[in-house]
């Protein structure tokens, strides 16, 4: 019995990894001749970025550094900073080699701690955590399409996303800044914000143009040592062009801008006076074009002729039901310490994001710290801060079941105003985002054979009457009978295979 089997190959998207690993951060450095001694140590804190991560066999390399800022009061009070950079490499085991892998890792840290040994020598201790996963891209062929034998297929129709696309790029920014009418000349940068915020791209043939905002806020010393810390903001926009093969119009497109390096040295103007900033700059542009398709998968198959078999292998989806960009508005009044002279600088950050779905609803939950750099009555400077946890909820237009998401969260602005001499308001901005997915897993035909020795037994050109009940599947109705189901579906003009109610069905043995 000749039987024609169709196969078709399809991408499956298999989760082989999705963890943590930990990373120890030790430096132990000295001072730059240009910085003076150190009196007492205010703030270390430190980024993480990075530069490789690759599928090697059966692991994972990651690859990067680590930007440690050491915040400190000199001699005279004012505050000054020294930087480090720590480079790292970390190896992360899988179960099995990956052929086609899709990699996101997302550092994190864990805890730092400084301490002066002298006046010239510090040392750094602490931890970063990389939140790693990793998808497996394979492909599996299954049946698509059978006749012959008395063959009765069931086709069910996969919503699926396929990734059609990931491209990185790297571009320079290079900028002269101008220090504000009526600020001070420059004396050396105290501390720099950076973040990009993309608000825009737009696909042409196999390309994708990225636009956002590249935001700067600057504390820096003046000349005159006498003077507290001047804050600049700048605003610059971005575009840039990167080149992305298998992505077109019907893709939908996750886009990110990191900031990878980032130097600013203060400049020397027309009139002598270091009135310029002089910035050098790296970003990192990462784009992930998703296509959404329909595949037919044959879930179940007999024989209305002789006996069938049939043999299933599970399979795994992905769907990306959306990527989400959420902007949380946070506003607090904060107690000041005693003998607070002027806040000098404030700033937030974001760690210990979590979320959990429940009933439609997604809520994102993280810890917001707020830091500062206070100038006291006695004249020294003074860095404090405090958390707490703000949350934000999100009403999502689907079912939460069996869904995934990474989220990554940036602050977008921080500004504060002081009220009395006690108390701090702040207002400050997070974007959050990231893609929900939903990981399907279906049963799909691989091999089908028909015995031609074990033929049915059953007489033509009957019709049965058959009550059904609410729920009931007019496939496995049809495959009770022995007859096909096609035939039933036209019989009783149905349009759905599972019945919304209790009906009366004919069913023709043909």
């Amino acid at each position: 019995m000749e039987l024609n089997l169709q196969r078709q190959p399809i991408t499956i998207n298999e989760v082989v990894y999705d963890g943590f690993a930990e990373h120890p951060i030790e430096c132990d450095a000295l001072l730059p001749d240009y910085c003076p001694d150190i009196v007492k140590i205010l703030k270390c804190s430190v980024a993480a970025s990075i530069s490789l991560a690759q599928a090697s066999g059966e692991r994972i390399m990651i690859e990067g550094a680590a930007t440690a800022h050491v915040y400190y009061a000199s001699l005279n009070g004012r505050i000054c900073r020294a930087e480090y950079k720590i480079p790292f490499s970390r190896q992360v085991d899988l179960r099995a080699a990956v052929s086609d892998p899709v990699i996101s890792v997302i550092p994190s840290v864990d805890y730092v701690n400084c301490r002066a040994v002298n006046q010239r020598r510090i040392d750094i201790r602490g931890a970063l955590t990389f939140k790693v996963r990793v998808v497996d891209q394979r492909q599996e062929e299954v049946i698509g399409d059978a006749t012959g034998g008395g063959l009765q297929l069931r086709r069910d129709m996969m919503h699926v996303t396929e990734l059609a696309g990931q491209s990185e790029s790297s571009f320079p920014i290079s900028e002269e800044l101008e220090v504000g009418y009526g600020k001070p000349p420059v004396g050396s940068i105290v501390r720099v914000d950076h973040r990009v915020n993309v608000h825009d791209y737009k696909i042409i043939a196999g390309k994708v143009v990225c636009k956002g905002d590249f935001m700067l806020h600057i504390a820096y010393q003046p000349v005159d040592l006498e003077r507290q810390l001047e804050i600049m903001e700048y605003t610059l926009p971005l575009s840039q062009i990167i080149d992305s093969e298998g992505t077109d119009e019907e893709c939908v497109c996750d886009v990110a801008m990191f900031v990878s390096a980032c130097d600013i040295t203060p400049k020397l103007n027309d009139d002598g006076e270091y009135m310029m900033l002089s910035l050098e700059a790296s970003i990192k542009a990462v784009v992930g074009s998703h296509r959404h398709m329909e595949i037919p998968v044959a879930s179940d198959c007999y024989s209305t002729t002789h006996d069938c078999h049939c043999k299933h292998k599970k399979l795994g989806f992905v769907r990306l039901n959306e990527i989400l960009r959420e902007s949380v508005m946070h506003k607090a009044t904060l107690d000041l310490p005693e003998d607070v002279k002027s806040v000098l600088d404030a700033w937030c950050e974001v760690d210990n994001l979590n979320w959990k779905s429940e009933a439609g609803e997604l809520s994102i939950n993280m810890r917001l710290t707020v830091s500062m750099f206070a100038g006291m009555e006695n004249g020294e400077s003074l860095y404090f801060e405090q958390s707490e946890d703000i949350s934000k909820s999100v009403s999502l237009g689907f079912s939460t079941d069996g869904i995934s998401f990474d989220p990554s969260a940036d602050v977008l602005s921080c500004a504060f105003n002081i009220v009395g001499t006690e108390r701090i308001d702040l207002r400050c901005e997070v974007v959050v985002r990231g893609g929900i997915y939903r990981h399907l897993t279906t049963n799909s035909i691989v091999e089908i054979t028909v015995d031609e020795n074990k033929p049915k037994l059953k007489v033509q050109n009957k019709l049965y009457i058959y009550y059904a009940d609410e729920g009931e599947s007019i496939w496995s109705i049809a495959k009770r009978y022995n007859t096909s189901a096609t035939a039933v579906w036209e019989e009783n003009s149905a349009s759905d295979d599972i019945l919304p109610a209790k009906t009366m069905l004919l069913i023709p043995i043909v």
